[in-house]
């Protein structure tokens, strides 16, 4: 069955971004670009800017974060985000559901790594 090649990423890594971008901010408060480049390095694989920043604007609207302009002496006003209460709160309601994808992904990959073994008779 051919499959037609698809550029889009998958939803769920959109949503594991968010809890990514949430735990990002527990550690400490960081502009978008600083985020977005943690992302690449944590994924090891591009990641379009726009999303971190549609994921950022999201999350201030759902009051998860909060941003606000910091105005230095170098460059123009950039925005500072940091977690909210409810931020944290989301974190700490996905983390058993997180534990228990771990659990289902490491079957999952074994079952496919079964699977998908040539038999060399």
């Amino acid at each position: 069955m051919d499959v037609p090649n698809r550029t889009k990423k998958p939803v769920i890594l959109r949503r594991i971004a968010g809890l990514i971008i949430l735990t990002l901010l527990c550690e400490k408060n960081m502009h978008g670009y600083n985020i977005w480049k943690k992302l690449e390095r944590i994924f090891d694989m591009k990641v379009p800017h726009p999303i971190v920043y549609k994921i950022l604007r999201e999350y201030e609207e759902y009051g998860l974060v909060k941003s606000n302009w910091v105005h230095d002496n170098i460059g123009p006003a950039r925005k500072m985000y940091s977690i909210t209460e409810d931020g944290e709160e989301l974190l700490r309601e996905n983390l058993d559901f997180l534990k228990k994808m771990q659990a289902i992904l490491a079957d999952i990959v074994k079952f496919i790594e079964a699977k998908t073994k040539i038999d060399p008779n």
